[in-house]
């Protein structure tokens, strides 16, 4: 899988009744490209892994006493 860069059309109804196209930039990937790619602007983003979730070896040693 890859980022995809691209533009996209979106037309907004007036009160006149015609349609006003809008231009935006769209950026699209899966998250953890996203968080690689991008590191500065998806700083919002928190991303978890299964891994991540899992208890730390510590953790279970603690949990076991």
């Amino acid at each position: 899988m890859a980022i995809k860069i691209y533009t996209k059309t979106k037309h907004f109804k007036t009160s006149k009744g015609t349609y006003v196209p809008k231009m935006y930039g769209v950026i699209e990937g899966p998250v953890h490209h996203m968080l690689k790619q991008f590191p500065g602007i998806f700083e919002f983003l928190r991303h978890e892994s299964k891994r991540s979730l899992r208890p730390s070896k510590a953790q279970k040693k603690k949990d076991e006493q």
